[in-house]
């Protein structure tokens, strides 16, 4: 019998075992091993009186039929919950004030979040072609649009996917596929995306997957490629834990491993009364942009996206800090980055009172960043991993950062190790 470990319960170790199970059923010895007392790496749901606070994803998109497909097969349909469409309101703090994102020509053409020739260059830029994607996004961005969108757009929209600089983010690895959508090359990406989660939230789904493979995973479990005996090896922790697991074996791989970079992400959860803001919270919340120079990225207003996630007459926001551009918020206390977090919620919707709850999760290594010199650590990586036969890596280091690119690359290497 095959023996098969998979080491990392996150959500790509976790789909990889889901799949491989699927495929080989009790043809194959397959185990699980996880550092951690839990599964479920950042996606993770806490729960505190009536609110529900999310440490690290908060949704997904439904475009992956990837993913739609293993919801499926855990049965979990039925639980899925769709944004709500009133919340479609998004705001950009620009000097202090929110300034609404225009949704229609009429509000475009008023928006002063950009300048008028910054306007014009939006509308010129879609028809612009052979624009180099081996480049920054800032320089992407700047020469297909202008640096005013660069700034004021894309850049706080960058800090709300990956708290990344977009000067140095690699836009071609970051978005291989959004040029061609740019240009209209795929129809398909212009149907309607919803964001979806689940009624007891992302976390449901590593329940899900904890509870059907119960028997084989093993948690509290810290083991390198020198101490098991097994026939295929998957990887499937962050790069800089791959580094140190893999380092006894191949000492190349384990090095290119250990230079991609990460960003520290600080994730509040705070819950109110209603009536504990002077301003309306309304839509679905507002990102920030670097140049504004604040600790914080964004803020959601989780309640009004899912209404599930507070109780009635509450009010639940999820505050983001740190990223590429303050990587300091590691160095503070979880006391220190609530306050940040309150204050800055005073500061935009002005508080009549303190919040009911609050959660505080800080991932000091959160999100991998694609950078400039991605693609060649990428071709180093593919190529030591060819040289180290039965070795595999999913996570999402490698070919996406998303929930959808995850569940995606986890099937496609279990396809491939179940011929």
């Amino acid at each position: 019998m095959k023996r098969i470990t998979i080491i990392g319960g996150g959500i790509s170790g976790l789909t990889v075992l889901h799949y491989l199970k699927q495929r080989l059923g009790d043809s194959a010895d397959i185990t699980l091993f996880e550092r951690q007392p839990h599964v479920g790496g950042c996606i993770r749901t806490l729960k505190k009186g009536d609110c529900v606070f999310e440490c690290g994803p908060n949704c997904f998109l439904d475009y992956q039929p990837a993913t739609l497909q293993l919801i499926e097969e855990l049965n979990l349909t039925h639980l899925l919950v769709e944004a709500n469409p009133n919340a479609r309101r998004r705001y950009i703090q620009m000097k202090g004030e929110l300034v609404a994102v225009a949704m229609d020509p009429v509000n475009f053409i008023r928006t002063p979040l950009i300048s008028g020739p910054d306007k014009w260059s939006l509308i010129k830029g879609l028809f612009k072609r052979n624009i180099s994607t081996d480049r920054s996004i800032y320089e992407y961005v700047s020469q297909r649009f202008s640096q005013g969108v660069a700034a004021c757009l894309v850049d706080p929209l960058i800090s709300g996917i990956y708290a990344g600089d977009i000067k140095r983010l690699h836009m071609a690895s970051a978005f291989p596929k959004l040029d061609s959508r740019l240009r209209g090359n795929d129809k398909k990406w212009f149907r309607r995306i919803r964001m979806r989660s689940f009624l007891g939230g992302m976390g449901q789904i590593m329940e899900t997957l904890l509870s059907r493979y119960q028997s084989h995973i093993q948690t509290n479990t810290d083991i390198s490629l020198a101490q098991i005996k097994t026939d295929i090896t998957i990887v499937s922790t962050p790069a800089y834990a791959a580094a140190r697991i893999i380092g006894d074996v191949n000492p190349v791989l384990a090095h290119l491993l250990g230079q991609i970079p990460y960003v520290p992400i600080a994730v509040v959860g705070l819950g109110f009364e209603h009536n504990a803001f002077r301003k309306k919270t309304d839509g679905f919340g507002f990102l920030i942009p670097s140049q504004e120079h604040k600790d914080i990225l964004g803020v959601l207003i989780e309640s009004n996206i899912f209404p599930q996630r507070a109780g009635l007459d509450q009010v639940m926001l999820r505050v983001l800090l740190g990223g590429a551009h303050h990587p300091q918020i590691i160095n503070d206390t979880k006391e220190q980055i609530l306050s940040k977090a309150i204050k800055e919620i005073d500061t935009v919707y002005g508080l009549k009172a303190q919040p009911l709850e609050t959660f505080v999760q800080l991932w000091p290594k959160a999100i991998p960043q694609y950078e400039m010199n991605y693609p060649l650590w990428r071709q180093g990586i593919a190529e030591q991993c060819a040289q180290t036969p039965d070795l595999y890596l999913c996570a999402n280091y490698l070919d996406g950062i998303s929930f959808n690119d995850c569940i995606n690359n986890a099937k496609l290497i279990a396809g491939i190790i179940a011929i």
